[in-house]
Parts: C-alpha cells; sequence; structure tokens
C-alpha cells in the first residue's frame, strides 16, 4: 500500500516526536511531471497473480503491513507489492498536480523513476494511523542519473542529490490494499536541488539525514486527549482565518517551530512564526481556508484543507502580482501540553509560483476538485 510515496523497510516503533528540526517534502514529480518522482520507483514488475484475500488488519498489525509494503517496494519486488498492497481501483492525486489511475499507472510509474534515480532511497519519517487511514512523512533521497521526462520536456542527468520531505495520506480497504493516495511535495524544491532553477531563487536544500528518532509511530486512540488536541487546532486555525494573529499565536509554545516544505528554511520561536503569518495575509488579504479533514493519532494532528487568495500585496521582496492563486496543503502539528510545538506544512510551491505568473510557461497545477481529500464514510476518521 503506498503509491505515489513511500519509504524504507519497518523500523523500531517511537512514541516521542523527533529532536531534531524538521529538514526538507509529497510524493509527487519534479516540475509536476508524470514521472511522478516521489514514488521511488525501483524495480520492474510483470503481470501479478490474482492476489489472494487476506483478513482485516487493524492498529498496529495494519502498520506493519504497511511497513511490509514499504520493504517490497524499495527492494524491487513491483509484483509482490502490486499484489499485496495496491487495489485494482487505485487511484492517485498530487496536490495542485496530474492523477494517477489504476495499480498498472502506479507501477510503470515507479519503473520511470528507477530511470532518473536508480539509487532512490526512501526512509519513514512519521507513520500516523487513524482508522484505516494510514499518514505518512517520509524522507526521499536519490542521484540524478539517467534522463528525467517532465511537462517541459525531458531533462539530462545533472548528477546532483536530492533530499525532500513528503507527505501522504492512504484509505486503506478492509483487505489491506490502499485504495486512494493524496500526495503533497513542493517540485520546486527538487528542482532547486538538482540546479534547474536561478540561483539567486533560495530553495532548500538536499536533506541528507532524517529526523532524529525516526520513524514516529502512532496510533490513534479516539480518547479525550486527541479529541482536546483537535479542538485546539481548530480554534488555532480559525484564529488565522480571521487575521487574528494575537489570538493565533497564543496557540504556540515560545520555542514553536513551524516548517514549511516549500520554503528555504524554518521558522523558528513565535516572533519568525508570527512574522511569516503577518506577511502571508498582508499579500493576500482576502485569503480563503478550507478544511478537508482533520485527523488526531497521540500528540498529532493532521489537517487537509484547500486555500484561494489574490496577491494584492508584496510577499517578502516580492511585488503585488494581482494574480489569484489556489492550492491544497497539508500540515501535521504537534501538541505539547496543550500547545502547538511544531508544525510541518506541506504543499506545491511551484504551482502556486507559476499562477503567480513567476514561471513563464510551466504548468500551473489543477486547481481544487471535488476529489480533495475529504473522509471517505468507511474510513471514517477518529477524535473529531
Amino acid at each position: 500500500m503506498l503509491g505515489l510515496g513511500l519509504a524504507t523497510t519497518g523500523c523500531k516503533k517511537k512514541k516521542e516526536e523527533p529532536a531534531g528540526g524538521s529538514t526538507g517534502t509529497m510524493a509527487g514529480s519534479a516540475a509536476g511531471s508524470d514521472t511522478a518522482m516521489g514514488s521511488g520507483a525501483m524495480g520492474s514488475a510483470g503481470s501479478a497473480a490474482e492476489p489472494a484475500k487476506e483478513a482485516t488488519k487493524n492498529g498496529a498489525d495494519l502498520v506493519a503491513k504497511y511497513m511490509e509494503c514499504v520493504g517490497q517496494l524499495n527492494a524491487g519486488k513491483l509484483d509482490e507489492f502490486k499484489g499485496n498492497c495496491i487495489a485494482s481501483e487505485y487511484k492517485g492525486h498530487q496536490a495542485d498536480g496530474p492523477e494517477v489511475v489504476g495499480a498498472d499507472a502506479l507501477i510503470e510509474m515507479f519503473k520511470a523513476n528507477r530511470v532518473a534515480f536508480p539509487d532512490m532511497k526512501l526512509e519513514p519519517q512519521m507513520v500516523l494511523l487513524n482508522g484505516r487511514n494510514v499518514f505518512g512523512v517520509h524522507l526521499m533521497t536519490g542521484t540524478h542519473q539517467g534522463p528525467m521526462k517532465t511537462p517541459m520536456g525531458e531533462v539530462p542527468a545533472t548528477n546532483k542529490k536530492v533530499g525532500v520531505l513528503f507527505f501522504h495520506r492512504l484509505a486503506i480497504n478492509e483487505e489491506n490494499r490502499a485504495t486512494e493516495e493524496w500526495a503533497y511535495m513542493d517540485p520546486g524544491t527538487m528542482m532547486g536541488q538538482l540546479g534547474l532553477v536561478p540561483k539567486e531563487v533560495q530553495m532548500r536544500a538536499a536533506i541528507e539525514k532524517g529526523m532524529e528518532g525516526a520513524p514516529v509511530i502512532v496510533v490513534a486512540a479516539d480518547d479525550d486527549k486527541e479529541k482536546a488536541n483537535l479542538e485546539l487546532v481548530k480554534k488555532a486555525n480559525a484564529a488565522f482565518a480571521g487575521k487574528k494573529s494575537a489570538e493565533y499565536m497564543a496557540f504556540y509554545t515560545n520555542d514553536a517551530v513551524e516548517s514549511d516544505q516549500a520554503g528555504d528554511k524554518d521558522a523558528v520561536g513565535k516572533k519568525d512564526i508570527e512574522a511569516g503569518a503577518k506577511m502571508f495575509l498582508a499579500a493576500f488579504p482576502d485569503l480563503k481556508m478550507e478544511s478537508q479533514g482533520e485527523f488526531a493519532a497521540g500528540d498529532y494532528v493532521v489537517v487537509l484543507g484547500t486555500f484561494a487568495g489574490t496577491n494584492t500585496g508584496p510577499l517578502g521582496p516580492m511585488k503585488a502580482t494581482k494574480k489569484p492563486v489556489q492550492g491544497q496543503y497539508a500540515e501535521i502539528i504537534h501538541v505539547k501540553d496543550g500547545k502547538i510545538a511544531k508544525v510541518w506544512r506541506f504543499r506545491n510551491g511551484m504551482a502556486m509560483a507559476a499562477q503567480l505568473g513567476l514561471l513563464g510557461d510551466a504548468p500551473k497545477g489543477d486547481a481544487p476538485k471535488g476529489d480533495a481529500p475529504k473522509a471517505d464514510p468507511k474510513m471514517e476518521k477518529k477524535g473529531g
């Protein structure tokens, strides 16, 4: 069960948050490519036998199945991966990017990935389970040693290394196979690491090492603590949407960290985070944000949503473009002692830059549609 993005073999279970700072993001393709680089293609696959039905797994057993599938993917056992982990009706969504329909199409993407990045490696940093929803953060590293297909043409090998974090949500059926996936990553960050953007544009450097203590693995308990964490995050987001800066920042710890994976670096401390929030709201004064789902697991809350607004104010050194933007985002929020201690944000910054007219004729990404990641009634979230 891994589609547009996944990770390495199973690791020891942890309950605490990684101590290290967030580094590097969503499985997806560089430059919005239909090659879906975040998929980490490894090996090749022929026609697989009809998969045998297996008993429904839950909790730790379902996490173990997820890790088993990760191992199959990274070992290049694509026949086994396809049969054991992906439902035939699989559908994958890349935030503000193309979709992948069907298990066969997914496997072909994996094969194409290996051509461009033959040493691709995926490492799980965080795995959260809520009902039959798996939420994963993974570190993807590799060296661009082969031609990479993109909507703007084929990019020859740069021999440069990439290292990014991506996030995805998987909906798992009763036979423990992924039926749908939503993946979030900034292709622009990867393109910057490959040296394919102007040098004056600051991008997050390639990550070589994952979070300390990774992977953090948490299974939702659907208890009062998780419900309280959900309410805390909802109130904080409402304050942000209402442009109530002081109220919004009151929900954060003094040493909080906000790690937007489409940004060049983390915001550390309330002062830094508040400055970034004020700048963004001033750049998009008509900003509207809509939650598509909130999920709790232990001390973590996952928020999936969409945003839209018009750039009528300066965004840092960039002058107002007067252009509208819309997109999708995912956040993982770590709550500590009733306050927000850390936020990991995943979005397609390259698609947003294109909508602002900063990338010429580069693909501008798809507008959020009706298939945004709302909860499936059969895979209902817990704690909300």
